[in-house]
């Protein structure tokens, strides 16, 4: 199988997904997008729901290569955990927000897409252990691994309970200063 095309499947996808939602796209729409027939599709995808898995995981992998491109701009551990949190998930709230769409990839990224969207969790989680290392007295002696499954936790919850991006920004500054005080 041709790497580079199913690249450019997922890829086309993931922009597909975003300016439809998940339920309104179908695999013709993808095909059509990606410049293949549907059964070429089904080459590389047996499914919607595979193709939307690729996608999340893509989505995150191009989250955090910004993230890792841009931590050695920011000076400290603390500027540099917020600017992580930034890219991942602040700067895009209030779109989120107000798109039935994005709405609808965050519902459906859970409903149909659990496994690839922990999995992209996990890979920020440990970007932010390594970030969180350098607090060995914080939050009673935790792990670093540990405190980033909570702080990642913790964004999930924030990002159904705030109201806007700056809630959501003003959540996680005053969750660094449980998880990192005094830093």
């Amino acid at each position: 199988m041709d790497d580079t095309k199913k690249q450019h499947i997922v890829e086309t996808a993931l922009k597909v997904f975003f300016k439809y939602g998940y339920k309104r796209v179908s695999m013709n729409e993808i095909a059509e997008s990606a410049g293949i027939s549907r059964a070429g599709l089904y080459l590389y995808f047996k499914s919607k729901e595979e193709i939307f898995n690729a996608a999340i995981i893509h989505h995150g992998d191009i989250l955090l290569q910004e993230i890792k491109d841009g931590l050695p701009s920011h000076e400290t551990k603390e500027d540099k955990l917020l600017f992580a949190f930034e890219v991942w998930a602040i700067r895009n709230f209030d779109e989120s927000l107000h798109s039935p769409e994005h709405k609808e990839i965050t519902d459906s990224s859970y409903q149909f897409a659990r496994e690839a969207l922990d999995a992209s969790y996990e890979k920020l989680e440990t970007v932010l252990a390594a970030l969180l290392e350098v607090y060995p007295a914080s939050a009673g002696g935790i792990p670093p691994m540990r405190l980033a499954h909570l702080a990642t936790g913790a964004l999930r919850g924030f990002k159904s309970v705030a109201s806007s991006s700056d809630e959501l920004r003003r959540l996680l500054q005053d969750l660094l200063r449980i998880v990192a005080p005094g830093q």
